[in-house]
């Protein structure tokens, strides 16, 4: 059975892996670079993460390091526990862990804070009375509308540089929405989840990037590389597809693992799925631009702090700033930090950055907030339509997506548009698309 991976991002290099573990020599469609947005620079001492910043350390992402003989080039923090913070009301506010941190925390008001244990504990507190709700709207009758926008929305912008009005809790969070649907308390949802507690975050020494380029190293003179761009897929038989890619050529494949999305798929499935199509066409992406900065180490940053991250409105489309050297000290010289400054997102009134504006005005402005010296220039890097935006409805994408497989056997699909938009996400998407595949394999393989 031949098989193909539209698309060698991250979730396109994991997918061409787990089928060459089952077999096959896969052909990898993909007009750029290995790897997408993972990409790392290391200059005079400094490991700059231009994309992705960490890693999190789930069994996907594990059993993949330790595969690629990567488990001893993983950092853990420095600093455990660190904080995640918030800017609110003009300062840093740590985001609480626990009961003691919420009860002195300014992001709960008093009536809040004395609500919360019962609404925590109530059954049905969250059931959800419509098909899909914004975050705001479904996180409001737990923590209250204003705590909603002060602690919610500068984290999952920080994420998926979105506004909590219209992101999806349903496709954000589902785990706790079908738990909400089935009348849970919080309570009883957390005690149904895994005893693990929080999992940890972490890096590889020598950047992210070599994830990456291990992956493409491994798969050297097992897969065939096409530097083409597929512009359609047609079905020209039961168990047959045709990739018609933008240079004149043709691919004939049995199954094909799909990773892009939105306008993308959207070109590639106007004849096979109109419907798929015109559900994704419109679907809209935040664009970032990742600034890197230096101060000495002498400097005070919030004490534990792995950074800050910001509501709406601020100078510049400001999201966040990650103190990285901070919980990981090997990623910059002795006696420097380096900070990764997040701007743009779907806040943004413009998808360009202005490089010589920002380069004269952010580090005046992360001077003024975080009271430091005024940082050095490291570096720019711009990502146009980098983050799914997966708003309310969105589920009824993902309908469609399975609705496609269904309909076609052999095509699956592991783009972000299925809901994971962080590294460990992409690549346990990726494994679960490519067992979908292996599944087809085993029927094709009996009607042969």
């Amino acid at each position: 059975m031949k098989t193909a991976v539209i698309g060698g991002g991250i979730a396109g290099l994991v997918a061409a892996h787990e089928l060459v573990k089952g077999g096959h020599r896969p052909v990898i469609l993909e007009p750029g670079r290995p790897g997408g947005m993972i990409q790392t620079s290391i200059v005079d001492g400094f490991t700059l993460e231009q994309g992705p910043n960490v890693l999190v350390e789930r069994p996907d992402m594990k059993s993949l390091l330790a595969e690629l003989d990567l488990g001893d080039r993983v950092r853990y923090p420095s600093v455990n526990p660190y904080g995640q913070y918030v800017w609110f009301q003009g300062r840093a506010q740590r985001v609480p862990q626990g009961l003691a941190d919420l009860v002195v925390s300014p992001l709960f008001s008093a009536s809040t804070k004395m609500l919360l244990p019962y609404r925590l504990a109530k059954p049905g507190l969250l059931r959800p009375q419509s098909e899909d709700l914004s975050v705001l709207e479904f996180f409001a009758p737990l923590i209250g509308e204003g705590t909603a926008r002060d602690l919610l929305d500068p984290v999952l912008k920080g994420i998926y540089g979105g506004d909590i009005e219209q992101l999806s809790a349903r496709t954000i969070f589902p785990g706790l929405w079908n738990a909400a649907s089935q009348g849970l308390s919080l309570i009883g949802y957390m005690r149904q989840r895994s005893q693990g507690g929080r999992p940890s975050i972490m890096v590889l020494d020598g950047g992210i990037q070599s994830l990456a380029n291990a992956l493409v190293d491994r798969l050297r003179g097992r897969v065939e590389w096409l530097h083409a761009r597929v512009d359609e897929i047609e079905r020209i038989s039961a168990q047959t597809y045709r990739l018609r890619c933008s240079d004149g050529a043709s691919v004939d494949v049995d199954a094909c693992v799909v990773t892009p999305a939105g306008e993308s798929i959207a070109r590639m499935f106007r004849g096979l799925a109109g419907d798929l199509s015109a559900s994704v066409a419109g679907m809209e992406y935040a664009s970032l631009a990742v600034v890197h900065l230096s101060v000495p180490r002498s400097e005070p940053l919030v004490k534990d702090a792995f950074g800050v991250l910001f509501p709406a409105g601020m100078l510049n489309d400001l999201l966040g700033v990650m103190f990285n050297s901070q919980i990981f000290p090997h990623v910059a010289p002795p006696d420097r930090h380096i900070l990764t400054v997040m701007v743009g997102g779907a806040q943004a009134r413009s998808q360009d950055f202005d490089e010589d504006s920002l380069k004269a005005e952010l580090p005046k402005q992360i001077s003024s907030l975080l009271r430091v010296s005024l940082p050095d220039w490291l570096g720019m890097t711009t990502w146009r339509a980098a983050i799914p935006q997966l708003k309310v409805g969105h589920y009824k994408v993902v309908a469609k997506l399975d609705e496609v497989e269904a309909a076609n056997p052999g095509i699956v699909f592991a783009g972000v548009d299925r809901g994971g938009v962080g590294v460990t996400d992409r690549v346990r998407i990726a494994r679960e698309a490519v067992g979908r595949v292996h599944k087809r394999a085993v029927r094709y393989e009996s009607v042969a």
